[in-house]
């Protein structure tokens, strides 16, 4: 307890600073001192926790031996100093750092993207918390080119050929008497009073003709169609094309689409392309000639009924 002299001494005791004492009332806990006198204010004792035991640290090797020196005269005994009033001890800080001696931090676990086997790459590893997303489907490759399939078939290329047979129609009818018995029966219609219906006979019968053959390169189509897929061309191009015809007046779509096809599959087929190109020049050509032909003969005519004033 800390005490206050007064009196005749020779000097003061000096009094302890303002702090916090063991209450000396008994109490256990403390009481604060304002530096003259104790105060109101008291708390329970706040015990330190046990510090960490330090590591061992090995001993250090002994030091030789010294000579004794001679014994220092002993010091003049120091007068006494006047009793202070106990200080608690500070207890130790929560925060204080742990010892060299703590046990290391375990080991981070391995990535989940290291290889399974040495030696095998590592798969780039995904951005973290990043979303997966299904990858695109590899693209289907390529169908090897099959060039020991025969492309060429012997519907195909009557297809390409059947237009000729619509020339030799046009060369080996009479046009000549024709267009003269026309001209003559619209110059003199109770001369000629069945010239009308011949007129009508060739009409209907050109239009039936050329549906026939329309039909034929249909058909034609079809069997050429079936006989492709039976050499093991995979869908080949289809016969429904050579309808057609019916609007071209030529098997042309369904020749150019089949080669198509076929080049892509076996890299040939396109010899009907080029049979079908020269049968059109020919056609062009043929054609050409009949129409002079066909005015050659209907000058002479011409003249004739003019000079009868027609």
């Amino acid at each position: 307890m800390p005490t206050h002299h007064r009196g005749n001494d020779m000097t003061d005791t000096p009094t302890p600073p303002e702090g916090w004492y063991p209450d000396p009332a008994g109490t256990g806990g403390l009481r604060r001192w304002n530096g003259t006198a104790w105060t109101d204010e008291v708390r329970a004792r706040v015990d330190a926790p046990a510090a960490p035991e330090a590591p061992a640290v090995p001993e250090a090797p002994a030091a030789p031996a010294v000579p004794e020196a001679s014994a220092a005269p002993e010091a003049s005994a120091a007068p006494a100093a006047p009793d202070l009033p106990e200080v608690p001890e500070a207890p130790a800080s929560f925060g204080a750092e742990p010892s060299l001696g703590a046990s290391a931090a375990p080991a981070a676990p391995a990535s989940p993207g290291a290889p399974a086997y040495p030696g095998t790459p590592a798969p780039a590893a995904a951005y973290p918390g990043g979303t997966a997303y299904p990858t695109a489907p590899a693209a289907p490759t390529a169908a090897p080119v099959r060039r020991d399939i025969p492309t060429g078939t012997v519907w195909i290329w009557l297809v390409v050929a059947l237009p000729l047979l619509s020339l030799a129609v046009l060369f080996l009818f009479d046009w000549n008497t024709y267009v003269q018995e026309s001209l003559y029966a619209s110059a003199f219609p109770e001369a000629a009073p069945y010239a009308a219906s011949s007129s009508l006979a060739v009409t209907a019968g050109a239009s039936i003709a050329s549906f026939v053959l329309a039909g034929l390169i249909v058909l034609f189509s079809y069997l050429d169609w079936r006989q492709l897929r039976a050499r093991g061309i995979q869908n080949p191009f289809h016969w429904a094309f050579g309808f057609f015809v019916l609007l071209l007046s030529s098997g042309a779509v369904y020749i150019i689409g089949r080669a198509v096809v076929l080049r892509r599959q076996t890299g040939k087929g396109l010899g009907p392309v080029w049979g079908w190109i020269a049968v059109t020049i020919i056609t062009i050509v043929a054609v050409s000639i009949w129409v002079v032909m066909l005015f050659t003969a209907m000058i002479p005519v011409i003249e004739e009924l003019q000079s009868y004033g027609y």
